[in-house]
């Protein structure tokens, strides 16, 4: 061990870079090896024989009497029983019609387990699928739930863009948009003075007093 910590120490490696889990070390103790003699210390010394109260010991033998007693019985009984056994079953059509009967038995214990396994089975099957059922269900819903937000959503869109879409032109109204066009001719090179009245450009026509008053209001 020594040796290992030795070689451990000149390769510069660390323990808790080897096992940093403390939990599954495992200490083990230093014993002597066997080639080195008593100490001098306890070379002549007798160590004193442990005592047991009287009736402490009359206790131990009573348990221990006891129990090789009754390992002892119960050995006897069984190869009582089993020499008897075999040499009753040595015929071997016995032994077959034994087995026959075994075997019977066991189908018979087997078959009614199947019978209440069957049941249960069933019974855990029907459940499963009522529980499949409704988590269908529910999710049926929920998918028509969020397919009717989604219409909503959809048929608002689509209404806030017919209203959007009346001042749109068309090939049906082009020549009346090109008529108020022409008609209203939109100045945007222009001023506002500190009496609310509006100062167009040069190259435009005058203002008019409606344009004013509205500007004012």
């Amino acid at each position: 061990m020594f040796h290992v910590a030795r070689k451990i120490n000149l390769l510069n490696i660390s323990t808790d870079s080897i096992n940093s889990s403390y939990t599954n070390l495992q200490t083990i103790r230093w014993r002597k090896p066997r080639w080195i003699p008593i100490a001098r210390t306890k070379r002549f010394r007798v160590p004193a024989r442990t005592t047991i109260p009287e009736d402490e010991a009359l206790e131990i033998k009573r348990i221990y009497n006891n129990y090789h007693t009754a390992v002892k019985s119960l050995r006897r009984y069984l190869s009582n029983k089993y020499s008897t056994y075999f040499q009753s079953s040595l015929d071997p059509e016995e032994i077959l019609k034994v087995f026959k009967q075994d075997f019977v038995r066991c189908s018979a214990i087997n078959d009614k387990w199947n019978a209440e396994q069957k049941i249960l089975r069933e019974k855990r099957v029907a459940e499963q699928l009522e529980e499949e059922l409704n988590y269908a269900r529910n999710r049926i819903e929920l998918e028509l739930i969020k397919e009717e937000e989604k219409l909503e959503i959809i048929e608002d869109i689509v209404r806030k863009e017919k209203i959007a879409s009346s001042d749109f032109i068309t090939p049906e109204n082009i020549d009346l948009a090109i008529e108020q066009a022409i008609t209203n001719e939109v100045d945007y090179n222009f001023a506002i003075d500190t009496n609310g009245e509006k100062i167009i450009g040069r190259e435009n026509r005058p203002i008019t007093e409606e344009s004013k008053i509205a500007i004012k209001q």
